[in-house]
């Protein structure tokens, strides 16, 4: 009796153990099927539909950097449903799950953009001259960049770029100093062809590492795209500098 027993005990703990090695393994965020529906209805414009596929995968799988990245985004730039709190936490989480990555610095700077649209709809713009600080700041750095990368292009000393900031305030290099042809020219920019498959979504990625440069794209080439989903095969694109 006593080896009836033994034998039905350990009989029901293998088929305990072989039912738990069946289960299936946690579902990553890339193979989870809203985050793909998510993408798609991203290269078709879809962007309310791709943000509840998104939300959807934000709640369901605990490691979800990208969809959390796409979420904010969306938050962010969609008018319709546009929530600069929402989106602060999703970018938030997504500099949790993916500190590391190459995407920081820009997830940082969305950031400080929703906590602006947060401040500029305080009652009263109380705020006004600090937003105004902020955005004069901005541009000064971004015009360092742009003047030390053309230096750089020229072969000129990077080093002097402090001394030529100061001169010229908010204008470019003098014609003078580095040029006329030369401040011209969009040395930034590039041109890409349309190709099969290819979708503003797509494009940004490619260009500019992540998905929220499509309206910027689209702005830049609004005289031949009356829509966000009219590319055409062999048409060109002028991809502005990354901002």
């Amino acid at each position: 009796m006593n080896l009836f027993f033994s034998f039905y005990y350990i009989s029901l703990i293998s088929v305990f153990f072989i039912s738990c090695g069946n289960q299936n393994p946690v579902l990553s965020e890339e193979n989870d099927p809203a985050y793909e529906r998510g993408r798609s209805f991203l290269k078709t414009g879809k962007e309310s539909e791709a943000l509840d596929q998104f939300l959807s995968v934000t709640r369901r799988v605990m490691n979800s950097p990208k969809s959390h990245l796409e979420v904010g985004r969306l938050f962010l730039t969609l008018k319709s449903r546009k929530d600069p709190f929402s989106a602060i936490y999703h970018f938030r989480r997504f500099l949790f799950l993916n500190s590391e990555s190459q995407e920081s610095e820009m997830v940082k700077q969305l950031i400080m953009t929703a906590e602006k649209e947060i401040i500029r709809e305080l009652p009263g713009e109380p705020y006004s001259n600090y937003l105004n600080s902020l955005t004069l700041k901005e541009e000064n750095e971004r015009q360092k960049i742009e003047i030390a990368d053309l230096k750089a292009r020229l072969g000129l000393p990077v080093s002097s770029v402090q001394t030529i900031t100061a001169t010229t305030k908010t204008t470019a290099p003098s014609a003078e100093t580095l040029g006329q042809s030369e401040v011209r020219k969009p040395v930034q920019a590039q041109k890409h062809v349309v190709q099969k498959g290819d979708s503003l979504y797509a494009i940004s990625r490619k260009f500019y590492g992540d998905s929220s440069y499509i309206d910027f794209i689209f702005q830049a080439n609004r005289s031949s795209l009356p829509s966000k989903n009219s590319l055409k095969l062999g048409q060109v694109l002028i991809i502005p500098p990354k901002p």
